[in-house]
């Protein structure tokens, strides 16, 4: 995956790449099916699965290429109904209609379970219009070496490639769709296969290498994936079961419209009962789920602060509509649900009080619930910093920038002395852990200041991201969605997650202050943050939760435009999507910002 550079200064962040990376030349895993031939044989796949029917001579007829291994899944509203899967370990040209046979039977089984009597031919084409298709094809796979194997995840890409378990003339695939359906990292997924091949449940407790002793032998391939969206959709082709966002896609415009996206996710995670719980927490997306049932309040006030400043963006009715939103949610806070968190204690608090910020002081008094917030909240506040005690131990030290941003937004007396000291107790290195809230409280302290006091601090920060934001020549091919992301790990297990939305949202406002990023759209150097800011960018909409990738949950309407926590896991989180609708914001601003500047020799109108 990662090709590696010469200077020492890359090599311990991409370190953890390189472990996922597969061993050997990539081309000996490149599949040779072209893209137009792959939507041919997945458009044969979709007729038959239509009429609910493969024919004995489609099979043996060798109408369609041959592969080493296809799946076929069937979906009815996300939920898996039917999954063929045929592995073989040479090229087989019955693959394609043997696969699809196997999951047309387990659907119209799972069908049949479900209705009293035998349905009719007008029930089946109903049901056939409602069924949405995935296929996966590989044209080969190859044997994995034992070094391969003793790397963390095998040394295969999540949710890119395939696992092939052998075990004497018995074969197992766990392809990418169906990881992700049963929620299984690469691990899980072998020693699921070594069960089933051995019928022996101890197989699951057993290390690969006591796989190896016992005679399992492993493999791995790279699927073409090709899936609807949803059922009346066509095909699409997916990597790492999501739309690839290209580098070259990403401006203004695409910003502004992720900015709508996220917004759009936020406010579909409404509490849908009659108590007042506000929103739901952190979603699972294949199930549908949320857990834990109810946010919790930091996480809600992030969103209600989010909302409130994209609704400063526009007047159309998304934006009134978040306005509202956010409103309720922080009325609904004050409103405490029995068995509910109460949202005046620490961070909670300190974000609550962040997000009232955004409100006017007259409407927060006219309003019982909005008022009470307001004043337990800032009666909770006064015990989080103070010159002498500093922050107690109830504020975690990564917080301690959030509730410095808070004392500065409330007008404390004490905010100053809260941001020098969440500066100077911070590890240059660490300084990331305490954006954006760090950063943003400086700068407001420091907006009418010629200077940023914290100027060297943050420049250093920046350039720190920067010398481990991922880049076209550190990745293979198969993990080009990585391209931007920042890796800030310094051991060898971590992949770019969605921390990296946090300093992302600061870097992006740095972006826009002269003070901290001096120059015009002329310059080379301003061009060059503009292209490190719109790659992070890039990597943020890679997290959203695609239209692309509906398919896979049970409830798309809920978590299509939310962030996922990483590239490989699937599940989107309210407050981490209101960290990555807050950068997007200061993104925007930041690039008008610059559009304004001046020419050099000219002066302003």
């Amino acid at each position: 995956m990662v090709k590696l550079q010469t200077p020492t200064t890359r090599f311990l962040s991409r370190i953890a790449l390189l472990l996922i990376s597969v061993l050997g030349p990539t081309v000996a895993s490149a599949q040779t099916l072209s893209a137009p031939d792959a939507m041919d044989v997945y458009r044969t796949i979709d007729s038959w699965v239509r009429g609910w029917e493969v024919e004995d001579e489609q099979i043996v007829g060798k109408s369609t290429p041959a592969f080493a291994c296809v799946s076929v899944t069937l979906r009815l509203d996300g939920r898996v109904i039917g999954r063929g899967q045929i592995v073989n370990p040479d090229p087989n040209s019955e693959s394609v209609a043997l696969a699809t046979r196997v999951a047309i039977a387990q659907a119209r089984s799972w069908v049949r379970t479900k209705v009293d009597e035998e349905p009719t031919q007008d029930f089946w084409e109903s049901m056939a219009s409602r069924v949405t298709l995935s296929v996966e094809l590989l044209d080969r796979i190859v044997p994995m070496s034992d070094t391969e194997l003793g790397l963390p995840a095998m040394g295969l890409s999540p949710g890119v490639q395939a696992l092939v378990m052998h075990l004497g003339e018995r074969a197992e695939v766990m392809t990418p769709d169906e990881m992700i359906s049963l929620g299984m990292g690469i691990e899980q997924a072998a020693y699921s296969m070594a069960t089933t091949l051995s019928s022996d449940g101890a197989m699951a407790l057993a290390s690969v290498k006591e796989l190896i002793d016992r005679g399992y032998a492993f493999s791995r391939g790279e699927p073409i994936w090709i899936a609807q969206s949803a059922a009346d959709q066509g095909g699409v082709f997916l990597d790492r079961g999501s739309r690839m966002i290209e580098e070259s896609s990403v401006g203004t415009n695409s910003v502004r419209n992720m900015s709508e996206r996220l917004a759009g996710y936020l406010l579909a995670q409404r509490w849908p009962g009659a108590e007042r719980y506000g929103i739901v927490g952190t979603r699972e997306i294949v199930s549908g789920r949320a857990n834990p049932e109810v946010a919790l309040p930091y996480e809600q006030a992030m969103v209600a602060t989010a909302l409130l400043r994209f609704s400063e963006q526009g007047k159309n009715p998304i934006h009134t509509r978040s306005r509202d939103e956010a409103i309720r949610i922080l009325q609904d806070l004050g409103a405490v649900q029995p068995g509910e968190p109460e949202p005046w204690i620490g961070i909670h608090a300190s974000a609550s009080l962040i997000a009232l910020s955004y409100l006017n002081q007259e409407q927060i008094k006219s309003d019982e619930d909005l008022s009470r917030l307001n004043e337990r909240c800032a009666k909770a506040l006064e015990s989080l910093y103070t010159p002498i005690d500093g922050f107690p131990d109830s504020v975690p030290t990564g917080a301690r920038g959030l509730v410095a941003w808070s004392l500065v937004r409330s007008g404390n007396k004490y905010a100053s002395s809260a941001v020098r000291a969440v500066f100077r107790d911070t590890p240059q290195g660490e300084l990331v852990s305490q954006m954006p809230f760090l950063g943003w409280a400086e700068l407001e302290l420091a907006q009418n200041a010629s200077e940023v006091p914290a100027a060297t601090a943050l420049n250093q920060m920046r350039s720190r991201m920067w010398d481990h934001q991922l880049v076209s020549s550190d990745l293979d091919w198969k993990d080009r969605d990585y391209l931007g992301a920042v890796v800030f790990t310094k051991g060898t297990s971590g992949l770019p997650t969605s921390r990296n939305l946090r300093p992302i949202a600061m870097i992006c406002t740095m972006l826009g202050d002269p003070r901290l990023t001096p120059g015009t759209i002329a310059d080379m150097g301003i061009a060059s943050e503009i292209g490190h800011c719109a790659a992070a960018m890039r990597f943020v909409d890679q997290l959203v939760m695609s239209d692309a990738s509906g398919f896979l949950s049970r409830s798309p309407d809920r978590t299509i435009g939310g962030i996922r926590s990483s590239l490989s896991e699937w599940e989107v989180s309210p407050a981490s999507s209101a960290i990555a609708l807050l950068a997007a914001i200061e993104f925007d601003r930041s690039i008008k910002a610059i559009g304004t500047r001046p020419a050099p020799g000219l002066m302003p109108e």
